[in-house]
C-alpha cells in the first residue's frame, strides 16, 4: 500500500472539524486528537479478513488496543504548535505507535520478560502463539517504514531523514540496544547513571523519534531541534521511571499489564526510594518543559496538557 489517503480521502479540515476548543477543555481536545490517531492507525493495517487473516488480525488487535497514544500525540502537537497541520503529520505520528506495538510484543515473549498480560488482555504470544507474535512484530516494524515512504506530502529529503532517524532510534544503538541491555540487567552494583542510560535507549529512543520527526517536517533550526532533543530525552527518562513506580505501587488491573516484572532488575527504585524516585520524575518533567520553552513552543497549550495527563499518577 502507498498512502492511505488514496484509499480513504480525507481533508484536514474534515478530520479536525469536531475538535473541542482547547481554550475550553484541553483534555477533551487531546482525547479527540487521540481518536483521530486511532482512526489513522486503523487505515494503515489491512482489514482482519484480508489474507493472511491471522496476521492482520494480530496486527490490528495489538495496535488498536486501548492506549494513550503518547508518542504520536507528541508528533502531532509539536507540529501543530509550529503551525504545521496536515493529515500526513498524523500518519507520521502513527509510525511510532506501530513500532511501539511491535516492541511490546517482543518485550512480552517468553525469551524476554515472559509476560502474560498487556493492556488488560492476554499478550500476543498467549492469545495466538509465539510464531504469530514474532511475525506480527516484524510486520508492524516493516509497515512503519512503508508509511514513512508513502508520506508524499513531505519532500523526499524529509522522508529520507525520517527513515534514517527511525532506523537509528530502533536499531542496534537505539531501542534494540536498550532491550538487550535490559535482558542483561541485574539488581547488582549499578548506578543511577547506568540505569538512565538503559532507560534512554529502551524507552527514550522511540520518544526521541516521535519528537525529532516532527522537528524534521517543520524544518526547525539545529538550535531549536537541540532544545527539543533535551525535551524528549527528559520525557523518556520520566516516562520509564513513572512506569517503574507504577510497577511497584499499582495492581495489575490498574496498570493494564503484569506487575513486579522488575524485581530482579536494577532500576532507579531499587537504588533509591519511592519519594526520591518521584522527585526525580518531577525534575525530569521540569527539565523537559524548559527544553520545550527554549524551543519556543510553550508549555501552556496542548503539549503541556498532554504531559500533565501522562504524569497525573504522580500526584494521585
Amino acid at each position: 500500500m502507498r498512502s492511505n489517503e488514496a484509499e480513504q480521502p480525507e481533508t484536514m479540515d474534515a478530520l479536525i472539524a469536531g475538535t473541542p476548543d482547547p481554550k475550553e477543555d484541553l483534555a477533551a481536545s487531546i482525547s479527540y486528537t487521540q481518536a483521530i490517531v486511532d482512526r489513522r492507525i486503523g487505515l494503515m493495517i489491512p482489514p482482519e479478513k484480508a489474507s493472511p487473516a491471522r496476521l492482520h488480525q494480530a496486527m490490528r488487535r495489538t495496535t488498536l488496543a486501548p492506549g494513550k497514544r503518547f508518542r504520536p500525540l507528541l508528533t502531532v502537537l509539536i507540529a501543530e504548535a509550529a503551525g504545521v497541520e496536515d493529515i500526513a503529520v498524523y500518519d507520521l505520528g502513527c509510525t511510532s505507535e506501530l513500532v511501539h506495538a511491535a516492541s511490546l510484543i517482543l518485550d512480552d515473549l517468553p525469551c524476554m520478560d515472559d509476560a502474560q498480560t498487556r493492556r488488560n488482555a492476554p499478550c500476543a504470544h498467549i492469545f495466538y502463539d509465539e510464531s504469530t507474535a514474532i511475525l506480527t512484530a516484524t510486520a508492524l516494524l516493516n509497515r512503519s517504514f512503508g508509511v514513512v515512504a508513502g508520506l508524499e506530502t513531505f519532500t523526499a529529503e524529509h522522508r529520507i531523514k525520517i527513515s534514517g532517524l527511525l532506523s537509528g532510534c530502533v536499531g542496534s544503538n537505539g531501542l534494540i540496544a536498550g532491550q538487550l541491555m535490559d535482558l542483561a540487567n541485574t539488581n547488582k552494583g549499578t548506578s543511577i547513571e547506568n540505569v538512565e542510560r538503559l532507560n534512554a535507549l529502551k524507552t527514550g529512543a522511540l520518544i526521541d523519534y516521535a519528537v525529532i520527526a516532527a522537528a524534521i517536517v517543520c524544518d526547525f533550526s539545529e538550535e531549536k531541534t537541540g532544545h527539543l532533543k533535551r525535551f524528549s530525552h527528559n520525557i523518556g527518562l520520566a516516562f520509564q521511571l513513572m512506569d517503574d513506580i507504577k510497577d511497584r505501587l499499582m495492581t495489575a488491573e490498574d496498570s493494564d499489564k503484569d506487575i513486579n516484572q522488575d524485581i530482579n532488575k536494577a532500576t532507579i527504585l531499587s537504588i533509591t526510594n519511592d519519594d526520591k524516585a518521584k522527585a526525580m520524575v518531577r525534575d525530569y518533567i521540569s527539565q523537559s518543559k524548559d527544553g520545550l520553552s527554549q524551543a519556543g513552543l510553550g508549555i501552556d497549550g496542548r503539549i503541556g496538557a498532554l504531559l500533565d495527563l501522562q504524569f497525573a499518577f504522580l500526584d494521585a
